[in-house]
């Protein structure tokens, strides 16, 4: 029993030697190998979530900057920058031509309040309405058809119609407002069902309204405009006209109450 149990014990020292020399071996020449596959798939998936990360932030970045930016200008810089993240390029471009086109309803300047306003000039007009009809179509020829471009494209279409109203193109206006009612048709029938009326009643944005003329300006007696009249000016007060005061009734003369009494003569 002795002999069979050393037998076994040397049996299993040699087996586990052996055990041990294939696993170094295998570390000796498949060993690197694997353990460089294990790094690589290590770099790789850092590399994934740095990918994504970044994406993140460019993606943070470029809302942020499209809700910051107010001029035109901004905003379409903005739209460059940004083109191929969600949406934010076609946004920007729309509230560029959204603010052109409020500019030219308002008749005052890009950026100015009702309050402290400057007017539009001529050639300020014609330059919106160049930009506005630019970015418009070019929303327009960008569309995919989805129905995640399908606000963008009918607001883009509705603008390039108030364009053409604003150009008395009533045509072209009714035009566009027929390709923004197709276009929303599908997800959008109600919007759909607003260009459509919009379409049938542009002919009313063409009809030219006449005003009246403004009257005249009413004027004192001195010939001082009334509106020109400063009431708490004291020269204005000493010039204005005096009113007319009417004289007093003459008093009538009754009889004398004090009357002299005749006397009669003394007789001699």
């Amino acid at each position: 029993m002795d002999r069979e149990r050393l037998q076994q014990v040397q049996q299993s020292d040699l087996s586990e030697s052996r055990v041990n020399e294939d696993f170094v071996n295998w570390i000796k020449t498949s060993g690197p190998w694997y353990l460089l596959a294990i790094l690589v798939g290590i770099a790789v998936y850092m590399y994934l979530v740095n990918l994504q990360r970044a994406e993140i932030r460019e993606r943070e970045q470029a809302w942020f900057d499209l809700n910051e930016a107010v001029m035109p200008a901004s905003l379409e810089d903005v739209a460059q920058r940004h083109a191929e993240i969600d949406s934010v390029g076609t946004l920007a471009r729309l509230r560029a031509a959204n603010t052109y086109l409020q500019s030219l309803q308002t008749n005052l300047a890009v950026g100015s309040s009702l309050e402290e306003g400057t007017p539009l000039s001529d050639e300020d007009r014609t330059f919106g309405l160049a930009q506005a009809d630019r970015l418009y179509k070019q929303i327009v020829s960008e569309d995919s058809g989805d129905f995640g471009d399908t606000i963008t494209t009918v607001s883009a279409l509705n603008g390039l119609a108030a364009i053409s109203e604003s150009q008395g193109d009533v045509d072209a206006a009714r035009g566009y407002y027929e390709q923004a009612a197709e276009r929303a048709d599908t997800w959008y029938p109600i919007l759909a069902e607003q260009s459509r009326q919009r379409a049938t009643t542009a002919d009313l944005y063409a009809t030219e309204i006449l005003l009246p003329d403004p009257p005249s300006p009413v004027t004192t007696p001195s010939g001082i405009p009334a509106t020109q009249i400063d009431p708490l000016d004291i020269d204005n007060i000493l010039n204005l006209p005096t009113p007319a005061v009417d004289a007093p009734p003459a008093a009538t003369e009754g009889p004398s109450q004090d009357s002299d009494e005749s006397t009669p003569a003394d007789s001699p």
